[in-house]
């Protein structure tokens, strides 16, 4: 896995409580218990340990830990 899944999963566990084995790529939101407020809890603590600030929009548009981590990398990649 990528450093940057790591730190995907390791927002999810820290900031929800969740179960790092929950954590799998193919988990959607629901299946860990996020739901709208929860995401948008996701895209702050992901803006404040990765520095990448997702919108509104493109929260909207992704449902499972996969698609977040391949967001994440699109921008990470994107400020390099």
């Amino acid at each position: 896995m990528s450093s940057v899944h790591d730190s995907v999963v390791q927002v999810f566990v820290t900031r929800f409580d969740l179960d790092p084995d929950a954590v799998v790529p193919d988990a959607t939101f629901d299946d860990l218990g996020l739901d709208s407020l929860s995401q948008l809890e996701l895209a702050t603590a992901l803006k404040k340990r990765l520095s990448v600030v997702i919108s509104d929009e493109e929260l909207s548009e992704i449902s499972t830990v996969s698609d977040i981590v391949a967001l994440v990398e699109k921008k990470s990649a994107a400020v390099r």
